[in-house]
């Protein structure tokens, strides 16, 4: 038994926490509770849980266990059957979702102390920290609607808050080259960047004039590439697991898609494959000695490119992928065309996230029958 003096709301409070017995199948019953305004008070109804406990009658007893789980007991149980639910992956980023912003503040809480109040100053205080907090949020949500459904607790505490509005970004960094820019970017690829790191120029190049995904290009063998009829086959991404990288399959059933390329990205894939050192069908195209690249280093190359020469300042890989979408819906391509492309599971994702673009399109043709 262990007690100490917390901080409350209504001034100095004891807490008391200890183990008050042994359940039948050989774990250890824990007991918790705050609010006490003395150690004597505390000390006495510890004492009396114990009492009840070895005669069956405390709430802590084995039939009602659930009440009396922490969220980090809560989450490994529900990371049992999460785990086999997805990819390596997105395993790795859920669970470092958890033990990052949600295990730290709430994994000793029992799931039964979880209160309104408290909730909503953890929310509050995420939104003030992280733009897109909900993400976070809504994962401690699951827990305690899985809470519910268990009768661990009555009422779900989100019930009873607020979920302000996400913080809109200030000074939004940009999101895509304009033709100006894009030409100038191609440009020194092209005339200069070529001759300085063959591999990366060609990585590059062929992200900008696809829209491809890092993790799809990186993930390109050269048995994907269609030589002869100018194609390019996206069946796997590269994913980011527990002990580094694997292939995978793609995001969605619709990223596995065949792409149709220009002659010039045809003719500079090709200079990269005679030059290249790993060159049979299953070898990968963009490699560090035959094994697959750092999902990370394609952007730093970028970042090479855009403080060598001016060009795609700002820019990401992923924003390579918004200047080819942009650049294609203004040049008049349909969303259909554009969502098939990228490989966007539906279209109303490519209109989510190129609303700007379709927007502009949408204000032009209102004009179209003005000119008749």
């Amino acid at each position: 038994m262990q007690i100490k003096q917390v901080d409350s709301k209504q001034g100095k409070v004891f807490e008391v926490v200890g183990y008050i017995g042994r359940h039948e199948d050989g774990t250890q019953a824990r007991a918790k509770k705050r609010g006490f305004e003395s150690k004597r008070s505390a000390t006495q109804w510890f004492n009396n849980e114990v009492a009840l406990f070895k005669n069956g009658q405390s709430k802590y007893n084995k039939k009602t266990t659930p009440n009396v789980m922490t969220v980090k007991e809560l989450y490994d149980m529900w990371l049992n059957t999460y785990q086999h639910t997805v990819e390596e992956s997105t395993l790795n980023k859920t669970m470092n979702v958890f033990n990052v912003h949600i295990l730290p503040e709430w994994g000793d809480t029992l799931v039964s102390d979880i209160k309104p109040l408290a909730l909503q100053i953890y929310i509050n205080t995420m939104q003030g920290k992280i733009l897109h907090y909900r993400i976070i949020i809504g994962y401690l949500k699951r827990l305690l609607n899985m809470a519910v459904r268990m009768d661990m607790i009555d009422i779900d505490p989100f019930t009873k808050v607020e979920l302000p509005k996400e913080r809109r970004q200030t000074n939004k960094p940009k999101q895509f080259m304009d033709i100006d820019e894009f030409k100038a970017f191609v440009e020194v690829l092209d005339s200069q960047y070529k001759d300085i790191n063959q591999q990366a120029y060609t990585l590059l190049r062929l992200g900008a004039f696809t829209g491809m995904r890092t993790e799809e290009l990186l993930a390109l063998q050269w048995k994907h590439v269609d030589f002869n009829n100018g194609y390019i086959s996206i069946e796997q991404a590269l994913g980011r697991g527990f002990n580094g990288t694997y292939v995978k399959a793609p995001k969605t059933r619709t990223s596995q898609r065949v792409l149709k390329i220009d002659n010039k990205m045809l003719s500079v894939l090709a200079e990269w494959y005679d030059s290249n050192a790993h060159k049979e069908d299953n070898d990968f195209i963009f490699n560090n000695k035959g094994k697959t690249i750092r999902i990370m280093r394609p952007n730093q190359w970028l970042h090479d490119v855009s403080d060598k020469y001016g060009v795609a300042v700002g820019l990401s890989m992923h924003k390579l992928r918004h200047t080819w979408a942009t650049l294609a819906l203004d040049k008049g391509a349909t969303v259909k065309q554009v969502q098939t492309y990228l490989g966007h599971a539906n279209a109303s994702m490519t209109l989510n996230v190129y609303s700007d673009v379709t927007k502009r399109a949408s204000d032009e043709a209102g004009n179209i029958l003005s000119e008749i």
